[in-house]
């Protein structure tokens, strides 16, 4: 059995605990989901290093072999998710977006419209939206991108911790698989990134 403790680490046999303050940015109320990642670095030496030197990561990190670091408070928020998150009801459903607001959001440039894209969806409550950095949390898997559009596979290890942890949080959290996102889905990400995870 595991449990989160008064500093928000999951205590288990099967957690290496690696915390990193620097990753962690002012307090997380709530957690409503979870996103996962792929680190673009070929170890989780190389991507703790980053932590320490960009000062954004994760909560969780699952190296190649399974083994499964927490290196940042479930009671902290993280730089995670990016600074725009997509539209969901354009993903999802578009009869249930603002029509009205989506047809002035179109007439502008590119990078005007993901602007504004974030900023509308950003105004909605989790679940008409995606998760954010303030209401989820992240775990990231060792891999590299290959090219533009694909990430390393996932190793069976990997995913076998994955599978485990998802379920962990789950209970600790009262999540359910709807609430698992990859990074590429709600942000605009190397659409390869985390594609081969599997946590069901």
């Amino acid at each position: 059995m595991s449990f989160v403790n008064s500093d928000g680490m999951l205590i288990s046999d099967k957690v290496i605990l690696r915390r990193f303050n620097a990753i962690e940015h002012g307090d997380l109320h709530g957690v409503q989901a979870l996103v996962v990642h792929q680190t673009d670095a070929p170890t989780a030496q190389h991507t703790f290093n980053g932590y320490l030197a960009k000062g954004s990561g994760a909560h969780f990190l699952i190296d190649k072999n399974g083994f499964v670091y927490q290196t940042a408070s479930l009671k902290k928020r993280c730089y995670h998710v990016g600074k725009l998150i997509r539209s969901k009801c354009l993903a999802i459903d578009k009869k249930t977006c603002d029509s009205a607001q989506m047809a002035r959001i179109q007439t502008l440039s590119w990078t005007a419209q993901i602007k504004a894209l974030d900023a509308h969806e950003r105004a909605k409550s989790y679940p008409e939206r995606y998760p954010v950095n303030s209401d989820s949390i992240g775990i990231e898997l060792v891999g590299k991108h290959l090219d533009t559009s694909r990430y390393e596979s996932v190793t069976a290890a990997q995913n076998q911790s994955l599978q485990w942890l998802v379920n962990e949080l789950y209970v600790h959290f009262n999540l359910s698989s709807g609430d698992v996102y990859r990074h590429p889905q709600i942000s605009y990400k190397n659409p390869g990134e985390a594609s081969s995870a599997v946590w069901e």
